[in-house]
């Protein structure tokens, strides 16, 4: 058994009594409904999308590695463990496999690497509750990171062991699963910046990366992480334009596809050719073009377990 494999049968062991750092949980969340502690057990994957960062550091293999997580994946069903679109900004850090000895997390890190092309995914071993992390009682999970998962067209495989830290709660939306949920009348995704604004400040000129998640609202719905950039001088504001770049940058903040309907056929894809995206917020209307690089990862509701195919889907069952 090579070093990896033992480590990973032994982090097993050890993750239960070690998936979470235990605070305070917040006065009054804003949840449309009860999170009783230790509710919603289950195995809780998630996507990993990393940041722009000089990684891995030759001179450092435990630096930690910055990314967004995205919940891998959601379900609507009301007794599934899964029923939230969950997306934070967290930080990976690799676990010793030996002593004193640690091995990266190798991934395709940008800038050097311009496109994840593949799938990767973090998975605890062991259950845990997603209402004690959308509490903040859970802040810190470790786990194993692999490329690929359950809806990659090739079997996934064990790549590194981690430690993700919860940073910012920065996407959370309860799915309902009642069928008088209206869904949203336009495409509508949230993005994430690839480079996040730092201390407050956003970039202003030239060509920005960003992750896009398709807004699940309304049964059956789809689940599709997608990869673009935005040439920040083509974008227009119209109103109250002062914080027009930090609009922008606000990660989780909502745009709109205008003139496409909210259905997996109508979803965004990698093209040739940029599309219009709109940002409306309480002062102001901003209209950037997206021109879309590739596609993360996309699956079909309400349970989130087909995967979509250009147009069509495939069913592993």
């Amino acid at each position: 058994m090579n070093t990896l494999s033992t480590s990973l049968a032994f982090l097993i062991l050890i993750v239960i009594c070690s998936v979470s750092t235990q605070i305070p949980p917040i006065p009054n969340p804003p949840y449309p409904v009860p999170l009783p502690s230790g509710g919603r057990q289950g195995v809780h994957g998630w996507l990993i999308l990393p940041w722009e960062q000089s990684l891995p550091d030759p001179n450092d293999p435990s630096a930690p590695a910055y990314a967004w997580f995205s919940h891998h994946v959601p379900e609507f069903w009301t007794d599934s463990p899964h029923d939230w679109q969950i997306i934070f900004q967290g930080e990976i850090t690799p676990i010793m496999v030996a002593e004193n000895d640690s091995l990266p997390i190798r991934l395709p890190y940008p800038p050097q690497s311009p496109l994840l092309v593949d799938e990767f995914t973090f998975t605890p071993p062991p259950n845990f509750s997603l209402n004690d992390l959308l509490m903040r009682r859970i802040t810190g999970l470790k786990g194993v990171v692999y490329n690929g998962s359950f809806d990659t067209p090739y079997e996934r495989y064990a790549i590194s062991l981690g430690s993700v830290n919860i940073s910012q709660l920065t996407t959370a939306i309860y799915l309902n699963q009642s069928l008088s949920i209206p869904s949203y009348p336009v495409l509508s995704y949230y993005s994430y910046p690839r480079a996040p604004a730092v201390n407050g400040i956003a970039p202003t000129t030239g060509i920005q990366n960003f992750y896009f998640a398709h807004s699940i609202r309304a049964r059956p719905d789809f689940d599709q992480i997608i990869h673009g950039e935005i040439n920040l001088s083509q974008c227009q504001c119209s109103g109250e334009c002062s914080k027009f770049y930090q609009s922008i940058f606000t990660p989780g903040i909502q745009w709109t596809i205008p003139g496409l309907q909210n259905v997996v056929e109508d979803r965004l894809l990698p093209n040739t050719n940029p599309v219009s995206i709109l940002l409306t917020t309480p002062s102001s209307s901003i209209t950037c073009k997206l021109m879309v690089l590739e596609q993360i990862h996309c699956v079909l509701g309400p349970s989130f377990f087909d995967i979509c195919v250009d147009n069509l889907f495939v069913n592993f069952n």
